[in-house]
């Protein structure tokens, strides 16, 4: 099983980058307002992710995300460069919790 580093687009505007084991699972959390970060900042998008073979390699890039000097560029380069069809198996995730 692989490790998943994501990037998630919020309704205000802010971005939430986060790691995971099952990054289907951890949509559905987010969508139902299970992080105190993006609770009250839903609906939030799917913008990006990758795959890792351990967990150490993905915090390890999950902190090269908050941390990097010029992120924001490469982050945008990163998002907007993204195959969008990679992201379609996970739009179900995304419909799913409830933000009432």
């Amino acid at each position: 099983m692989g490790w998943y580093v994501y990037i998630l687009g919020c309704a205000d505007g802010h971005r939430y980058y986060g790691c995971t084991d099952d990054l289907s699972q951890r949509l559905v959390e987010h969508q139902a307002g299970l992080s105190n970060y993006t609770a009250p900042r839903r609906p939030v998008a799917l913008l990006y992710f990758e795959e890792h073979e351990t967990l150490a390699q993905a915090r390890q890039r999950e902190r090269s995300f908050k941390n990097g000097r010029s992120r924001r560029k490469k982050i945008d380069f990163l998002i907007k460069t993204f195959p969008p069809e990679k992201l379609a198996p996970f739009a179900c995730a995304l419909c799913q919790g409830s933000w009432a």
